[in-house]
């Protein structure tokens, strides 16, 4: 589709995005993508690193650091011991998972699993690792045990629309619930028949024969009795209300539940393990999320150790069996607060009975510190939901947090200032909108639900004022929700760009829409400098990839200054097939001058981790360095030159964090939130980790 403003285009864009070329010296304003001419701080010459400006490390992720785990994921299954004290788990970031090993003699490792969705288990009496994974043809689950990384079949995979009983792939298995190797050599576990929606107890035995034994309650977990044999807590709503403890007692070939009697504190803590070496005693944790307590609990009710305080929820607990020692206890938790986020990640610690007292040490990861403090040596952001970073001339920044850590009555994002040496504070000014511009001497703000433009001072001391309010910025619907880049160029001018997004939300669309750049002076009149307000586009009429108009799929614009007067525009082009489904994206970097245009394919980067994340998030370019452009991308910073192209400059090329690690570059990154000018041409601002970090340039 050509518009009619593609006609004049040409020399339109070309005057005009010339003018980005100078430096802003005389604002003072350096968006994403400028600065100003004459350094504020100019650090001795030195190689390149990763500091920290402000905040407190730790997310989920995948990481070794000395051949310790310095990162976990939020989603742990099947950790578990062995009989010589080795730790296995499998961990999962979105659709990445890996073996996680810890050896007694404290070497740790992360390794692939081949194949697809493996969930870790238990060690079975042979001590082989199980893992469970969708068997082929989706016929059940297929339990595998591990040799070395690779999934050997045991059990499960026949072709059933019922739980069938059988040797290897002759039986069907549809959950594999609450895992128990009992004295007996056979792991007990609870299964859903799908053709009845029955609860029932099966086995699995050392040559994958697996066995029903009989019907069980709902919401029941599987425990280890005093002889070893297996034993059932319960505590259901439904069909009927049930709490009770039971042994398993087995008669000939025949299965029953003998009830025991019990004081147990049904409403207050749920049983995790036996305590190894005692009679009734249970590792226990706290139901009330507040208290986030462990507890040693026997079944007459005697609370007989408590005061170990987790630092966040609970996720999972193992015993290490090959110490003698029924003091310690291996707990996964999350971070502090009881909204859990899945960049919070998970940290392991040890809970150990010291006495007179209790302790809990962190073992391995470290997960989020999400907060809102501004002392200097102890601030706390929280980047989870998203945040946005300006440069605010005095070689500092303006962050928006989009989710503040103490939401307020009246707003739930925040503004905050940090200095260059680190100092935070928040601001008293509530946030309105997004898309963060400095423009005429003003903090401006895109409104979505007006249409409009709305502005304070610069400082944040006035309140928020209606400024414009324009049709150009309408939204189309979820995916285009109106201005998507709001930026100031050299001359002190503000530009927008407006993006159509052909591709499902969230669920919902594709909508209709369009794409449009344009300017607004300090008097507010708008201007389109390319595209047509008029043209609607769908995905069936969006325009292939060989005829797309420069200024479609906009995602970052960066001015560059100096006397060649260049400006850069980021796209991340969407790739569609002949019925506008998605095929891929094709970033592509366009640089603008006085004489015209040109355009850069970016190589694909390996860090998309859902199918429609962009390869590419924002763009910056710095004073005194022409023809350098740098880029966020998932877990990476990267330089862009005509020369050398695309160089990694910090973090990694993945889609699963690694984790942030300061020091020599590379160094290390976790899913970068912002990218922003540095106070001088060798350093850029980075956010990860809900930290403010300062990516010092080599030199």
């Amino acid at each position: 589709m050509k518009s009619a403003f593609d006609s004049g285009v040409s020399s339109i864009t070309r005057r005009q995005f010339g003018q980005w070329g100078l430096v802003m010296a005389a604002t003072g304003v350096a968006g994403c993508g400028g600065g100003d001419e004459a350094p504020i701080v100019e650090p001795p010459a030195k190689a390149g690193a990763l500091e920290m400006v402000a905040g407190a490390l730790g997310g989920a992720g995948f990481a070794l650091q000395q051949g310790v785990i310095t990162r976990l994921p939020m989603a742990l299954y099947g950790l578990a011991f062995n009989s010589l004290g080795d730790l296995q788990f499998v961990g999962r970031y979105q659709h990445d998972y890996r073996l996680g090993r810890r050896s007694k003699q404290g070497v740790s490792s992360f390794s692939a699993i081949p194949g697809q969705g493996f969930i870790g288990g238990l060690f079975d009496a042979l001590d082989r690792y199980l893992v469970t994974s969708l068997a082929p043809a989706e016929n059940g689950l297929q339990v595998a045990y591990l040799q070395g990384d690779t999934p050997i079949p045991l059990a499960g995979g026949a072709s059933s629309t019922a739980l069938r009983d059988g040797v290897g792939t002759s039986a069907y298995i549809s959950q594999f619930m609450e895992p128990l190797l009992a004295k007996d050599g056979l792991v007990y576990f609870v299964d859903i028949d799908p053709s009845t929606s029955r609860v029932v107890l099966r086995t699995l035995g050392l040559d994958g024969a697996v066995k029903t034994l009989l019907q069980i309650p709902n919401g029941s977990r599987l425990m280890e009795s005093p002889t070893g044999g297996v034993r059932r807590y319960t505590r259901a709503l439904y069909p009927a209300a049930l709490t009770e403890w039971a042994d398993l007692v087995r008669d000939g070939d025949a299965y029953t539940w003998q009830p025991l009697s019990n004081q147990w504190p049904f409403e207050q803590v749920m049983p995790l393990m036996k305590v190894h070496g005692t009679q009734d005693v249970y590792w226990a944790v706290s139901v009330d999320g507040g208290n986030r307590s462990l507890a040693q609990v026997d079944l007459s009710g005697r609370w007989l150790a408590v005061g170990w305080k987790l630092p966040g929820p609970f996720f999972a607990a193992a015993v290490d069996r090959s110490k003698v020692n029924a003091t310690t206890l291996f707990v996964a938790c999350g971070a502090g607060g009881e909204s859990v986020e899945a960049e919070d990640g998970l940290e392991i610690v040890q809970c150990s009975l010291e006495l007179p007292t209790t302790v809990v040490y962190r073992w391995l990861g470290l997960s989020a510190n999400r907060g809102e403090a501004n002392d200097q040596n102890q601030a706390r952001f929280s980047f989870v939901r998203g945040c946005e970073a300006l440069a605010d001339g005095a070689g500092g920044l303006i962050v928006l947090e989009y989710q503040r850590a103490n939401p307020r009555p009246t707003t739930s994002s925040a503004l905050r200032s940090i200095s260059a040496s680190g100092q935070v504070s928040t601001w008293a000014l509530e946030p309105r909108g997004s898309r963060l511009a400095i423009a005429y001497g003003n903090l401006v703000a895109f409104e979505p639900a007006g249409n409009a433009l709305v502005r304070a001072t610069q400082d944040g001391k006035s309140s928020w004022q209606p400024w414009i309010s324009s049709n150009y910025f309408a939204s189309s619907g979820l995916g285009n929700l109106g201005v998507n880049v709001l930026r100031t160029d050299t001359t002190g001018l503000l530009w927008f760009a407006k993006r159509y997004w052909p591709l499902p939300f969230i669920g919902f669309g594709p909508f209709n829409g369009n794409s449009i750049v344009g300017t607004i002076d300090a008097a507010g009149q708008v201007r389109i400098v390319a595209g047509d307000p008029q043209a609607v586009y769908t995905p069936q009429t969006y325009p292939p990839l060989s005829q797309r108009p420069w200024y479609m799929d906009i995602a970052d614009m960066a001015f560059e200054g100096g006397s060649a007067q260049v400006s850069w525009v980021l796209c991340n082009r969407v790739v569609l097939d002949d019925t506008g489904n998605f095929v891929r994206f094709h970033p592509e970097l366009l640089r603008i001058d006085a004489t015209g245009r040109q355009a850069f394919a970016l190589p694909s980067t390996n860090t998309m981790s859902r199918v429609y994340d962009e390869p590419f998030k924002q763009i910056c370019v710095l004073p005194d360095r022409p023809g350098e452009v740098f880029l966020s991308s998932a877990c990476g910073v990267h330089r862009w030159t005509q020369a050398k192209g695309l160089e990694l400059m910090a973090g990694q090329d993945e889609p699963t964090p690694g984790g942030v690690v300061l020091g020599p570059l590379p160094a290390g990154l976790n899913l970068v939130k912002f990218l922003a000018p540095g106070p001088d041409r060798r350093s850029l601002y980075v956010g990860s980790e809900n930290s403010v970090l300062k990516l010092v340039l080599p030199d």
